[in-house]
């Protein structure tokens, strides 16, 4: 695990050491930096695999004429290995990073399916003067790109490191601020800064004499749950059999698990009383260090899980660390939070704190139960989506009328009724009725706030349409499924967890967002794998007592509301001028802005209205 950062196709001049600091972060252990008249590799290491200075990037080949630059980890590195062995190939180290040099040295773009990993690099090929630049099917890895006016390519983990290095105009891209503001997060392949992009999940970047090409790689089925975008063709008849399908989800999820595990380091696991984590848990060979949040202020009750936690723990052999989370205590670590964002977002807040807490009891290394629910159809959106969807398409050619009277009639829950009406407004779509449910602002409140605070006017901006629509073929949980990992997962939960994660230096690995996991259960069918309650995960992970499983379903969350309307212990928000009107009583509308607010006033000199 580490950060990345290069400059392709220019006279480096002083590039790494603006962009090396910008990643320290990410990798504390080590350093490292190569360069020629053209070319800038600079590489930041949290030692993981192979502690040796071996493992030392930038790498180069044995002859010379590759150089590498590598953030995640190749699970299947050992058999790749062997692969390359019986080949020929001989290695000095035991790490992941020699191995993946020399299999795409040999392979080129054609050995990326067989990479099983999280992952974001760049190849450098010294003799043919090009690159290949790639990331994982699901975009665990970041990889922040920019192309500059005389076809130089500049790349880095986080986007304030492209900053970082002064090449790139600090200006604002009014049409990603807006789509943050709709969704509370930037989708891919935007991002807030004006002609930076994410090479987006599951594609390679192929550079050369100052050309880019762009392709996706990743090929279906195994990116048909988590949001690539081909259509659905050839699928397999699907296992209807309830018994075969545990045994499949079961023997599946322990091979991800065990492919998790592999590690020099001691591993931890982020431990709620949820099913996802406790099933990894259950899965894990015995020992595992586990850590979860509590809360204890006056009402937060129905919030913390920390006792149920403790006891699954305790049942599974777990050296368990709590931590209770006070409001005051929030406050005076949402300086260092703020600081940590690369993109703002209205989650990983609850990710940052569990990773301070695991990386100041020693870890470098925890799993996380993140895409569980995605997986198997854990959220309430699996239901209330689909609700949605059939009430608008029952109104038909009515939906603006009642649109405009839902505007019109006085509550006390304004928020919701905008984004109802919103969704009546447009056509009826499946996406549109997802965009209801997670959306922040409407689009004419997000008009609003860009003309309030003298932002330039952005196009594109309705949620009419929702945006994309699921590859056809899919039935209809299938569908929200897509949405969901399309949307949430990636555009927001990945990256949260990714960069407030090594933002403590802690690599978090995600057994759940995993491309060979979700090809072997993908021929379940998915009224089995996506029914009500994870029950295909809860029935294939018999180990955990029927006083868990039969709890009610929580979630992991923090009580923001809680805290942002106690008068007696109040967060140290900062939220900028709104227009008149605008209702602003959820927690998450205030967050929403607060975190955009220091986000641009900190990266981009924007100082936005105050009240």
């Amino acid at each position: 695990m580490c950060g990345i950062a290069g400059l392709l196709g220019a006279e480096p001049g002083s590039f790494a050491e603006r962009v090396r600091p910008a990643i320290a972060h990410r990798g504390p252990d080590d350093a490292g930096t190569w360069q020629n008249a053209t070319t800038c590799l600079v590489q930041t290491r949290l030692a993981i695999l192979d502690l040796s200075p071996s493992g030392h990037q930038p790498m180069a080949s044995p002859c010379g004429r590759w150089q590498l630059v590598f953030n995640g980890e190749i699970y299947n590195h050992a058999n790749l290995r062997q692969r390359l062995e019986a080949e020929g190939e001989r290695f000095r180290g035991s790490g992941d990073t020699e191995v993946l040099l020399r299999w795409m040295a040999q392979r080129g773009r054609s050995g990326l399916a067989d990479l099983r990993g999280m992952y974001a690099f760049c190849l450098v090929d010294t003799q043919e003067g090009s690159a290949l630049l790639a990331r994982d099917p699901h975009g665990i890895k970041p990889l922040y790109i920019w192309q500059g006016p005389s076809g130089e390519l500049a790349f880095a983990s986080e986007l304030r490191a492209l900053l970082a290095s002064d090449r790139i105009p600090r200006r604002p891209d009014p049409e990603a601020i807006a789509a943050y503001l709709v969704s509370g997060s930037v989708p891919e392949p935007a991002t807030l800064v004006a002609g930076v992009k994410r090479l987006e999940a599951g594609h390679w970047l192929q550079w050369q004499a100052g050309t880019s090409r762009i392709e996706p790689w990743w090929p279906l089925p195994e990116s048909l749950l988590m949001g690539q975008k081909e259509e659905v063709t050839n699928r397999p008849a699907p296992i209807n059999d309830r018994e075969v399908a545990l045994q499949l989800t079961r023997s599946a999820l322990r091979e991800s698990v065990a492919a998790h595990m592999v590690s020099d380091v001691p591993v931890g696991l982020f431990l709620s009383a949820g099913l996802d984590s406790a099933a990894l848990l259950a899965l894990a060979p015995p020992g595992l260090h586990t850590f979860t949040i509590g809360f204890d202020d006056p009402g937060s009750e129905g919030f913390d899980e920390s006792e149920p936690a403790a006891q699954i723990a305790a049942l599974f052999g777990a050296e368990h660390t709590p931590l209770t989370l006070r409001a005051d205590q929030a406050r005076s670590w949402l300086p260092d939070f703020l600081s940590s964002q690369d993109q703002p977002s209205i989650d990983g807040f609850n990710t940052w704190c569990v990773s301070r807490l695991a990386s100041e009891r020693g870890l470098k290394v925890a799993l996380s139960g993140l895409g569980g629910d995605e997986l198997f159809g854990g959220y309430p959106s699996f239901r209330t989506v689909p609700r949605l969807h059939r009430w608008r398409r029952r109104l038909g050619p009515l939906g603006p009328l009642a649109a405009a009277a839902l505007s019109r009639s006085p509550g006390g829950r304004e928020q919701k009724r905008q984004r109802l009406a919103e969704l009546l407004r447009g056509a009826p779509s499946l996406q549109a009725a997802h965009r209801c449910l997670r959306g922040q602002f409407t689009s004419p409140e997000v008009a609003a706030l860009m003309r309030h605070w003298g932002l330039p006017s952005p196009q594109g901006i309705s949620i009419e349409a929702g945006g994309e629509a699921p590859p056809d073929g899919l039935d209809l949980a299938e569908s929200v499924a897509w949405l969901e990992g399309s949307r949430y997962l990636r555009n927001q939960l990945l990256p949260d967890s990714d960069v407030m994660a090594m933002a403590t230096a802690l690599e978090l690995r995600l057994p759940y967002v995993d491309a060979t996991l979700q090809g072997q259960i993908a021929p379940i069918a998915p009224s089995l794998r996506l029914a009500p309650g994870k029950a295909l995960l809860q029935a294939s992970i018999h180990e955990l007592p029927a006083w868990f499983t039969n709890r009610p379903k929580q979630g992991f969350r923090f009580p923001f509301q809680l805290w942002l309307d106690d008068p007696q212990s109040p967060l140290a928000l900062r939220v900028p001028s709104t227009p008149a009107g605008l209702d602003l009583r959820p927690w998450y509308r205030r967050w929403n802005l607060m975190v955009l607010e220091s986000w641009l006033r900190h990266h981009l000199a924007i100082d936005l209205p105050q009240p």
